[in-house]
């Protein structure tokens, strides 16, 4: 037997788990090892399911509800406590898979070549490895639609009154609620189906009560979704997914030039394909998120709208080099190769530069001082491990904007920034045994309380770090009356 004729009995599919794999161990060489610059409710949700896992009260209950992430993150927080790396593995699979069942429902929508051009573009796109290294909730969201599709196939080819895949469907639209505004998209997507192709009177009753309610509920628990920026840029967010985050975060003519490109091929798209994207379930469910997350424009419906051009916008390019002309290879498809070549670069170009910002160690703003308060707490507990009469004299509290974020990097007692009082004395009362506190003075909801804090005065409050989009500061002798007339 010669070496091809031993490759060539290899199945295809195993090819493809080899090349999900390949894929898989260079988004984890890529990510960060640290445990700076996670999305903070992807960080409530670890240390919860850290608490849960331990056994140990934390104040993270004091945070609020996180979304329904800390259910995924469990059988990791069991096996590995305290390891967000090992919550980016688990992550990098789960998108590997859902990868997978997109390829299936592209070959079995359009064709092979589409779907593998699709995914493959998709899988090495410099969002996908941002939004996996960060555990953001756009690179849940299309592993929750992918998998409720699934659930939906396979519940129509077997249907079962209030068994396992009907069940499986209302946790799938619980779990994707939690995470975004754009989560509402699969729910909405089920219910039309059930509304226009019911299987029975029966079922589809209590598919409209179940997701309904499932869905309702889910938003009041969690009193709506509290870590999204509503009404971002979208200009930003397509340029983002196309040339991955900028140092600075600053939009150059290059980037603006894009992202109106990308914007103006998405509307094509989306014109052209409309009966496509509506008469499909997860085209339908691609079409309801981008919709929905017009209203916020982040990075979450970045991630759609790439994954809505990529695999609608493909066949649209493969039909279009193919009736052009009946000659050779470069004629039928000499376009399309120019597009992934272009294409695949640029996001290669974009990985790599992921790669030396982590290299490097640059922090963005917030995580810098998040850094500077970690250097503090490491100094605090090398003294009083030095200290030999055994007590800890010098103790940290933190109260922070981004308090799971905080408390996972510094790995001290951390609370929310507490609300802002009447006058300065009264907001010193708040701060009884608060240390430090981390926020941003210049967002319209902590006005208030950057105005008492600067009252208290330098003797009181001491500003450690000072950055853009935060402030670092130090409550010094909280427990003595300030005497803030001559502050005033």
């Amino acid at each position: 037997m010669n070496i091809n004729t031993f490759f060539d009995r290899i199945p295809l599919r195993y090819w493809g788990y080899l090349s999900l794999s390949l894929w898989g161990a260079a988004i984890l060489l890529l990510s960060r090892p640290d445990l700076y610059n996670l999305d903070e409710g992807s960080a409530k949700s670890l240390l919860l399911a850290w608490s849960i896992a331990d056994q140990v009260a934390a104040s993270v209950v004091t945070f609020g509800a996180p979304d329904l992430r800390a259910l995924l993150f469990l059988p990791v927080a069991f096996l590995w406590t305290g390891k967000v790396f090992a919550a980016k593995v688990f992550t990098t699979l789960l998108f590997a898979f859902a990868i997978w069942m997109l390829y299936l429902w592209s070959r079995r929508n359009v064709n092979a070549e589409s779907a593998l051009v699709a995914s493959g573009l998709l899988a090495v796109s410099p969002l996908i490895l941002e939004q996996i290294d960060t555990l953001s909730s756009g690179i849940y969201l299309v592993i929750a639609f992918a998998f409720g599709a699934w659930l939906n196939t396979e519940y129509r080819a077997n249907p079962r009154s209030g068994g396992g895949w009907y069940f499986s469907q209302l946790l799938v639209s619980a779990f994707s609620v939690s995470l975004h505004p754009i989560g509402l998209a699969y729910p909405l997507a089920l219910l039309w189906s059930w509304y226009k192709e019911p299987l029975d009177m029966k079922q589809q009753k209590y598919f409209f009560i179940g997701v309904s309610f499932i869905s309702i509920f889910t938003i009041l628990m969690l009193n709506g979704w509290n870590y999204v920026e509503w009404f971002k840029n979208p200009i930003e967010s397509l340029a983002i997914s196309i040339f991955g985050s900028s140092l600075g975060g600053e939009m150059s003519i290059v980037r603006w030039t894009v992202g109106w490109v990308i914007l103006a091929v998405l509307v094509i798209i989306v014109t052209k394909q409309f009966r496509n994207l509506w008469s499909d379930f997860t085209g339908r469910t691609l079409l309801i998120g981008l919709t929905l997350g017009v209203t916020t424009s982040d990075l979450a419906w970045g991630i759609i709208a790439l994954s809505l051009i990529l695999y609608f916008g493909t066949p649209l390019l493969l039909h279009s080099n193919h009736v052009r002309t009946d000659k050779g290879f470069v004629h039928h498809r000499g376009l399309m190769m120019l597009f992934i070549i272009i294409l695949s670069t640029v996001f290669m170009q974009a990985d790599r530069s992921h790669y030396e910002i982590r290299q490097s160690g640059f922090l963005p703003e917030e995580d810098q001082l998040i850094h500077f308060l970690v250097e503090k707490a490491e100094n605090i507990r090398k003294a009083n491990e030095e200290d030999e009469s055994g007590k800890n004299h010098n103790l940290l509290r933190v109260a922070s904007q981004w308090p799971s974020r905080t408390m996972i990097a510094c790995k001290c007692d951390t609370l929310p920034l507490p609300p802002a009082a009447q006058d300065p004395q009264a907001q010193l009362d708040l701060l009884h045994s608060i240390t430090h506190i981390l926020f941003n003075p210049h967002q319209a909801s902590n006005t208030a309380l950057a105005k008492n804090l600067s009252l208290l005065g330098g003797e009181i409050v001491e500003t450690i770090a000072l950055q853009p989009s935060g402030v670092l500061l130090h409550i010094k002798n909280v427990n003595k009356p300030a005497n803030l007339k001559s502050n005033q």
